[in-house]
């Protein structure tokens, strides 16, 4: 009677792998060697860096919500006298205007000096461009200049007043067909406090000037020279009375877009997060191709009495340098 080797099913004829317990020993045990130490301190430090770049935008992202509420609030406040809020031993041509005061209304009395309007360049008006639908094409309806008007109070000082905005010229865009002119005698204004723009050194025609900067306005008008200057301008809201032609009104702040800086530090922190899972993927890979590598308990080499080793319940064995050279 000849004895024929049973045959091997499918079941016994694979080999068994490591469980989930024991690949994560496993791979906890690769730490012990200098190389996954030294990539893992890598790792710490790369995650160091994506926490603090998440924490720098969403420092970013909390600033602009701040400053969008501050604005909104300031913008709807009640108008209030501008001696209230900048009081006169602070009125000086180089005076800083307070952040907590941008765009807050205030009530000034006074009389217009016209024959010293600046006329400011290259000033975009995006309402007027996109109602004519000459965004980005450089046509007159949105470039053109902000028309500026010092104001003497009846206390003497002098605040510059931004009265709007008026389109380039038709026929010569280096001067506009017209400047509505402002109320004669005396006037009450309700303007937003804007603070005076950065110097520079660049030129324009007479009358003309790039930037909004209430030092180089006072030099360049020699109104104030004799008293009191505010170190900020006013951004006309109302004029009582009112002029027969007004310059169209300079767009609003843009309080709505907050940016994407909230979107960038989630992507940070994700980045952190998915730095130490890929990690640990690198481990579990490392184990499972030493595993192929070395014939561990369980992967169906035949023991001394020639049987495959089927045993089940046998445990890999401890994973040292000795096993992972």
């Amino acid at each position: 009677m000849s004895l024929d080797t049973p045959p091997v099913t499918p079941e016994e004829d694979e080999e068994p792998t490591r469980g989930a317990w024991s690949t994560t020993r496993a791979s906890v045990g690769l730490l012990r060697e200098r190389s996954w130490q030294k990539a893992l301190a890598g790792v710490i430090i790369l995650t160091i860096i994506f926490f603090f770049l998440g924490r720098w935008q969403l420092h970013r992202h909390e600033a602009k919500e701040a400053r969008n509420h501050l604005v909104k609030e300031n913008y709807n406040a009640t108008p209030v006298p501008l001696a209230q809020l900048i009081p006169a031993a602070e009125q000086t041509p180089s005076g800083e205007l307070p952040k907590t005061l941008e765009w807050r209304q205030v009530t000034v009395t006074g009389r217009y000096e016209s024959g010293a309007t600046i006329l400011l360049r290259n000033r975009p008006n995006s309402t007027q461009a996109a109602a004519a639908g000459t965004i980005g094409t450089g046509g007159n309806s949105q470039n053109g200049y902000e028309v500026v008007v010092p104001l003497r109070t009846t206390d003497g000082a002098v605040l510059f007043v931004d009265r709007g905005w008026i389109p380039a010229g038709s026929k010569d865009a280096l001067h506009p067909d017209s400047i509505p002119a402002a109320p004669s005698g005396q006037v009450t204004v309700v303007a937003r406090l804007r603070p005076s723009e950065d110097a520079t050194n660049r030129s324009a025609p007479a009358g003309q000037a790039i930037r909004l900067n209430v030092a180089a306005l006072t030099r360049q008008t020699g109104v104030g020279t004799d008293g009191r200057v505010v170190g900020a301008f006013g951004a006309l809201v109302s004029e009582n009375p009112a002029a027969t032609d007004t310059p169209i009104p300079t767009d609003p702040p843009d309080s709505a877009d907050i940016g994407v800086n909230f979107s960038y530090f989630v992507q940070w922190e994700a980045f952190a997060v998915i730095a130490y899972g890929l990690f640990g993927v690198a481990m579990v890979r490392e184990v499972r191709r030493r595993d192929e590598e070395d014939d561990w308990p369980g992967n169906g080499v035949a023991d001394a009495d020639g049987d495959p080793d089927d045993d089940e319940d046998e445990e890999p064995p401890a994973i040292t340098r000795a096993t992972y050279r």
